[in-house]
């Protein structure tokens, strides 16, 4: 009897208590075993949803000069890359250097640290980065904690601790173009790249197993395993028309660049049609690229089909041609050649 000589019900649901449980108790080795969880497709997912980011993975453990940084991945809205960082004890100074230098390395965007806990300097360090950036950059601090119920499996949360500026409003922007709020010429772009996959489909397994981009360039395979530096791309170039290129990214791009020039003879033969070698000097990347014969648009369906065959022949031969090449370069000698 309660209160008032109320009779006081009693749960008929057996309940138990939510109990914290150590981060090391699922993952004794940040890297060989936080990490290599984290890139799984299914934990990833539910990092973008706690950020309110699409991310798609690229690489692990990606060397930048000397060190690797644990996860490289993709904004799949922007298509600007994004480093993650884990830590599984409480955040350190070196932790948040080593996030700068990822960062200035791979020319990343977003930022992600994720630890244990956050002491009060370093969530002040983040919240100053995302004060003082452009709005092209975001830095994001995360709590990962572990829980379980009883005898129940362990249940890892993420924890948003620190964000950008209005990044609810952005987020929510995003959204709204990922969900069909596109241009017109976005819509266009998405349905070249969503024909083409489709016709990939039993000629180019690598590209049928990609999503379609919404930017006037699709992303077909990467040359070197687990190193995003090396992509095939195809391009619809407003000055030149349609293109299938290597394109070399990162802090050795230009080193890579000049190697794989003074081999242009072999390479060439090996695909068997001269290439475009386009240093690109205002920017941090350059190319390798064989153009489309005419002045090539997207706005015409009926010239799809022959575009899509294009792209497909030439965009598998440049690959095949390219990734022996690309594998045997040897990176400390590309990193003397930078300066790192």
């Amino acid at each position: 009897m309660g209160p008032g000589g109320y009779q006081l019900a009693t749960s008929v649901v057996p309940l138990s208590r939510l109990e914290a449980v150590s981060l090391r108790d699922a993952w004794p080795d940040e890297a060989a075993n936080f990490t290599p969880w984290l890139a799984e497709e299914a934990n990833l997912a539910q990092l973008s949803e706690t950020l309110g980011l699409g991310l798609q993975l690229e690489a692990v453990e990606k060397q930048v000069g000397l060190f690797a940084a644990d996860i490289l991945a993709k904004d799949v809205a922007s298509q600007n890359w994004v480093l993650i960082e884990n830590q599984l004890e409480p955040t350190d100074h070196r932790h948040l250097g080593q996030l700068l230098t990822y960062a200035a390395g791979l020319d990343a965007r977003t930022v992600i640290w994720i630890a244990e806990s956050f002491r009060d300097e370093h969530r002040a360090a983040i919240d100053f980065l995302n004060r003082t950036t452009t709005a092209d950059y975001n830095f994001f601090a995360v709590q990962i904690e572990l829980y379980r119920i009883g005898d129940s499996p362990l249940a890892p949360q993420f924890t948003l601790v620190a964000k950008p500026n209005d990044w609810n409003r952005q987020a929510q922007a995003a959204k709204q173009i990922a969900e069909g709020d596109l241009t017109e010429v976005q819509k266009l772009n998405l349905q070249y790249w969503t024909a083409l996959i489709k016709a990939a489909t039993t000629r180019y397994p690598e590209l049928a197993e990609r999503a379609p981009y919404k930017q006037t360039w699709q992303r077909f395979e990467t040359l070197r395993t687990g190193d995003p530096s090396f992509i095939v791309n195809a391009v619809f170039s407003w000055d030149k028309g349609l293109r299938i290129e290597v394109y070399i990214d990162g802090s050795l791009a230009k080193a890579a660049f000049k190697v794989l020039q003074m081999q242009s003879q072999q390479l060439e033969a090996a695909f068997g049609q001269p290439l475009t070698w386009e240093q690109l000097p205002q920017a941090k990347a350059s190319r390798t690229a064989f153009y489309m014969p005419g002045k090539e648009r997207r706005d015409n369906p009926a010239r799809w089909a022959a575009q899509h065959e294009w792209l497909l022949t030439w965009g598998r031969k440049l690959a095949d041609a390219a990734r022996p090449f690309v594998v045997a370069l040897d990176v400390d000698p590309l990193q003397h050649q930078s300066g790192e």
